[in-house]
């Protein structure tokens, strides 16, 4: 796995360097501290995933992927995966940094085994956020519900930003309220028994919402459907 850091503080990017150097199936391709200076690392040597500080003291790391993505060929096979790393748990630069492409989401203070269980998730394909701003972001998603719900119909939100395929399906069947209630449980971690001890529901009640979840956000695991709906249908 070929991993690039891009991080202006130098003892984070050392420590993150040096955890990571000593896994065996890891080797860190380049390491920057600026913005400008990361986008031309990123775009030589191509990694396969990069760890991106937000807070770049030139341009930040949410522009540095939006660049890189945007000079991307529409032939071109680069698959570089984006993990954003940021003291920041603000609700404008989580969602500013998913739909800039970021593929995962984790705090600065958080251990280095967290880390290292993001980046493994996020080069599988999968995408890994800090369960506090899961939290944050399945607040606002309940919100917009709440928001968009008409008295005499079933309460749904309806999730947008997906890809094609994804948004028709949730057109025509978005996510209830009852579902993004199981959804934040399961973000919190949440076993399905204790999902069902929580909300009064039976175990195969909990199976058949988690099922309708994965279903509706074309998501193949808890993980990944959670991510699809806090990056999608709450950015304006």
């Amino acid at each position: 796995m070929r991993i690039a850091i891009v991080e202006d503080h130098s003892l984070t990017r050392t420590g993150i360097r040096s955890s990571l150097n000593e896994q065996q199936d890891i080797s860190v391709v380049g390491e920057a501290e600026t913005g400008v200076a990361g986008l031309k690392l990123l775009q030589k040597t191509k990694p396969d995933l990069a760890i991106v500080d937000i807070g770049l003291p030139d341009i930040d790391g949410i522009e540095v992927v939006q660049r890189f993505r945007n000079a991307l060929p529409p032939e071109s096979d680069v698959s570089t995966r984006f993990i954003m790393l940021t003291s920041y748990t603000q609700e404008r630069m989580v969602l500013a940094a998913f739909a800039a492409g970021a593929d995962s989401y984790c705090v600065k203070n958080t251990k280095f085994e967290l880390l290292l269980e993001a980046i493994r998730t996020t080069f599988e394909g999968q995408s890994w956020i800090d369960p506090a701003i899961a939290r944050i972001v399945l607040k606002h998603a309940r919100q917009a519900a709440s928001l968009s719900s008409v008295a005499s119909e079933p309460q749904t939100v309806t999730i947008n930003a997906l890809d094609s395929e994804q948004a028709t399906i949730l057109e025509a069947d978005p996510l209830t309220n009852k579902e993004l209630e199981v959804l934040e449980l399961v973000v919190q971690g949440y076993t399905n028994n204790q999902i069902a001890g929580q909300l009064y529901m039976s175990l195969g009640t909990v199976k058949v919402h988690i099922r309708s979840i994965l279903s509706k956000l074309c998501a193949s695991d808890r993980t990944q459907a959670a991510v699809l709906a806090m990056r999608a249908g709450l950015i304006e």
